[in-house]
C-alpha cells in the first residue's frame, strides 16, 4: 500500500467533534473512579471479616440487579432521554457505592449491591446510543475506538493508583479523610471522582433517546446453540474475577501496592490482546481461534491452581487475562455473522441476559467453593469448564450466514 493510499484510508475516519468530547471526559472520570472502587471494595470487606462466600453472594446480587435493570432503564431512556438517564444512573451508582462503604451489615450489603448493579446498567444501556447520537457515521468508528480503548487504559491507571491511594491518604494529615479507615477513605475518594462525570455529561444535548428495550425471542436455531456455550463460558469468566485481588493479597501475601501494579499490567495485556485478536482469527478462522483462546484460558487456570509462589502467579495471571479477553471480538463477530440483521438486537439482548445470569451464579458458587475446597481446586474446576466451553463453541456453525439480498 502506497503512502497516498494510506493517507486516503485514514482520511475516511474522522475525529469526532463537538459534544462527543464532553461525553469522553465524563467516561474517563466514571471509569477512573469505579476502577479504583471495584479493585479495593472486596479487599475492604475481607479485611473487616467477610469470607469469600459472602463476597460471592454480594457479587451475585449486583449481577442480578444489573439484569433486572436492563428493561426498566431502556424504558426510562426512551421516555426521558439519554442525558437524564445517564446523569440519574451515575448519581445513584455513586450514592449506593458510598452507602456500601458505610453500611457494613450483610443484608444491607446484598440490597445495596443489587441497587448498585441496577444503577450501573444505565451506563451499559445508554453508552452506544449516546455515542451514536453525538457523532456522524464517518466519526463513529473512531469514537467507539476512543471510548473502549480509553476504558482499558483508564482502568489500568485506576488500578495503579488504587494500590497506592490508601497509603497516601493514611500519610496525609491534612486530608478530611485522614481519620477514616485508609481503604474506606480511598473508596470515598473514588466515589467523588466518579461524581465528576456528572459535570460534562449534564451539558450534553443528545438528539435521540435509547432504542426501546424488548424481551428477546429465542427462535433462531444458531442462537439456541450459541447461548448455552456462552452460559458455560461466562461461568468461567465470572468465577475468578471478583476474587483475584483477594487471591493475591491473602493467598500470596502481596502488598496492596503490588496488587495495583499487577492489575495495571493486566489491563495493558488485555489492550494488546484485543488489538492482536484479528490477526489470530484471520489465520485460524473464528471457530478455531475462539477454541484455541479458550483452551489457553483453561491451561492458564490450571497453571494458576498449581502455582505456589507469587512472581510466577503474576505472570500466569497476565497470560490468563490476555487469552480470556482475546476471544471476545471473535465471539461477537461469530454471533453477528450467523444472525440475520433483523434479529441482531434480540440476539444481543439474549446474550446480555445469559451472560449476567451465568456470572451471578458463578460469583456465588465460586465464593462457596473457595471457602470449602480452596483456590487450587476451584481454579481447576473453572479450567475444566473452559475446556467444555471450547468444545461447545467449536461445534457451532461457522462462516457468514447466506442472505438473499445485500447486507445492510
Amino acid at each position: 500500500m502506497t503512502l497516498l493510499q494510506r493517507a486516503k484510508r485514514w482520511r475516511a475516519f474522522k475525529l469526532p467533534r463537538g459534544q462527543f468530547w464532553f461525553f469522553f471526559v465524563g467516561a474517563v472520570f466514571f471509569n477512573f473512579g469505579f476502577s479504583i472502587f471495584f479493585l479495593l471494595f472486596n479487599l475492604y470487606l475481607y479485611d473487616l471479616g467477610r469470607t469469600e462466600r459472602s463476597l460471592g453472594a454480594i457479587g451475585s446480587f449486583m449481577a442480578v440487579g444489573s439484569i433486572l435493570g436492563t428493561i426498566p432503564v431502556g424504558i426510562i431512556a426512551q421516555r426521558f432521554g439519554l442525558r437524564v438517564t445517564l446523569t440519574g444512573g451515575i448519581l445513584l451508582a455513586v450514592v449506593f457505592s458510598v452507602l456500601r462503604t458505610c453500611i457494613l451489615r450483610q443484608p444491607a450489603q446484598l440490597i445495596l449491591a443489587a441497587f448498585t448493579g441496577f444503577a450501573l446498567c444505565t451506563w451499559a444501556v445508554c453508552l452506544s446510543p449516546a455515542v451514536a447520537s453525538l457523532t456522524t457515521r464517518r466519526e463513529r468508528p473512531v469514537a467507539f475506538s476512543l471510548i473502549f480503548a480509553s476504558g482499558i487504559g483508564v482502568g489500568g491507571f485506576g488500578a495503579f493508583i488504587a494500590g497506592r491511594l490508601p497509603g497516601w491518604l493514611r500519610g496525609s494529615r491534612h486530608s478530611p479523610l485522614s481519620s477514616t479507615h485508609p481503604v474506606a477513605a480511598a473508596l470515598l475518594f473514588a466515589c467523588a471522582v466518579a461524581t465528576l462525570a456528572l459535570l460534562p455529561i449534564s451539558r450534553l444535548k443528545l438528539r435521540s433517546a435509547a432504542p426501546r428495550a424488548e424481551l428477546p425471542r429465542l427462535s433462531n436455531p444458531f442462537l439456541l446453540r450459541f447461548l448455552p456455550a456462552m452460559a458455560v463460558w461466562n461461568l468461567v469468566t465470572g468465577s475468578f474475577a471478583p476474587f483475584a485481588n483477594i487471591y493475591f493479597v491473602h493467598h500470596f501475601g502481596l502488598s496492596l501496592q503490588r496488587v495495583g501494579f499487577v492489575f495495571s499490567v493486566s489491563h495493558l495485556v488485555q489492550f494488546a490482546a484485543v488489538l492482536s485478536a484479528p490477526l489470530l482469527f484471520r489465520r485460524t478462522g473464528l471457530g478455531s481461534g475462539i477454541m484455541l483462546t479458550q483452551l489457553a484460558t483453561a491451561a492458564a487456570l490450571v497453571s494458576l491452581a498449581s502455582t505456589r509462589t507469587a512472581v510466577p502467579a503474576e505472570c500466569v495471571y497476565w497470560i490468563y487475562m490476555g487469552v480470556q479477553y482475546m476471544n471476545e471480538p471473535g465471539i461477537y463477530s461469530l454471533l453477528m455473522d450467523r444472525i440475520p440483521a433483523g434479529e441482531r438486537n434480540g440476539a444481543s439482548a439474549s446474550t446480555f441476559f445469559v451472560n449476567g445470569a451465568s456470572q451471578a451464579i458463578a460469583s456465588a458458587a465460586m465464593g462457596a467453593a473457595i471457602l470449602r475446597f480452596g483456590y487450587s481446586a476451584a481454579l481447576s474446576v473453572i479450567g475444566a469448564l473452559a475446556v467444555v466451553a471450547a468444545v461447545l463453541f467449536r461445534r457451532l456453525p461457522q462462516g457468514p450466514l447466506l442472505q438473499a439480498g445485500p447486507s445492510p
